[in-house]
């Protein structure tokens, strides 16, 4: 039987590369899916093409920092498959700059996102688990939230504090049988990389920042992750077989933070 046969998830940022295959690995173990994501034609095309391929998906697009569009994703989710089994909290934007770069913009935009509207997503689905008696939210967070990101401080700040909020809504909601987890990637293949090595690669040769840009040669496995590298842990997460794991981060990252 399929591991989430039965179940309904809905995830953000659906359209990006990490979201789309957690998006398809659910999908192919029977689990009916809700997208979001602010890009609305990427989002459109990942639509059909789950639904070219017979799965029972829907969506819709929105920006996860306004409440109102936040609120209208959660809705249009329960009011087409009357309830949400699974969160994925995956939306989220990084850029490189350097501690003399960092605006408040920049600092607004990241956290904005990447802490404040994972939060309110969480929240406002976590009432529908709640009042339904259970149900499973994953947050995406990153390695760079364990350790120092020296061009990358606003993002390393943001996935220390999703790691945090994980650790604190797993306590608030366990009596409601609601479980909050986190996965912590490593480097993926993603375009949000490829954005950040073009940033990288802006760096002046011999600067002290320079020695920093994270190369796969660190990486003890050897190599970048795929996407689909990540959605193992995903579906763990959103399965019965974590029903006792709660409050957790799960570095999934081919051994980056050892290093």
């Amino acid at each position: 039987m399929p591991r989430l046969d039965g179940n309904v998830a809905l995830i953000t940022g659906a359209a990006g590369g990490l979201g789309s295959a957690i998006a398809a690995a659910f999908a192919r173990e029977g689990c009916r899916l809700f997208l979001s994501d602010i890009d609305e034609k990427g989002l459109r095309q990942r639509l059909e093409e789950l639904q070219s391929k017979g799965m029972v998906v829907d969506g819709l697009a929105g920006d996860l920092t306004q409440q109102e569009q936040r609120q209208a994703i959660v809705d249009s989710a329960i009011q087409k498959f009357g309830r949400i089994n699974v969160l994925v909290n995956n939306a989220g934007v990084a850029s490189t700059k350097s501690l003399w770069d960092l605006t408040e913009p920049d600092w607004d935009a990241v956290l904005d996102i990447n802490v404040k509207a994972m939060f309110f997503m969480l929240q406002a689905v976590a009432r529908q688990m709640a009042a339904a008696g259970g149900g499973s939210i994953i947050n995406i967070a990153s390695v760079a939230g364990r350790a120092g990101r020296p061009l990358l401080i606003h993002y390393a700040a943001s996935k220390a504090a999703v790691i945090s909020v994980t650790r604190s809504c797993a306590l608030a909601l366990a009596p409601s049988g609601v479980r909050v987890n986190a996965i912590a990637p490593g480097m993926i293949d993603t375009d949000m990389l490829q954005s950040l090595i073009g940033g990288w690669n802006q760096i002046p040769q011999g600067s002290s920042a320079a020695g920093e840009v994270p190369l796969s040669a660190k990486i003890p496995l050897g190599r970048v992750a795929r996407p689909e590298d990540i959605v193992g842990a995903a579906i763990f997460l959103a399965s019965s077989e974590s029903s006792y794991v709660t409050g957790q981060t799960y570095n999934v990252d081919g051994g980056i933070v050892l290093s």
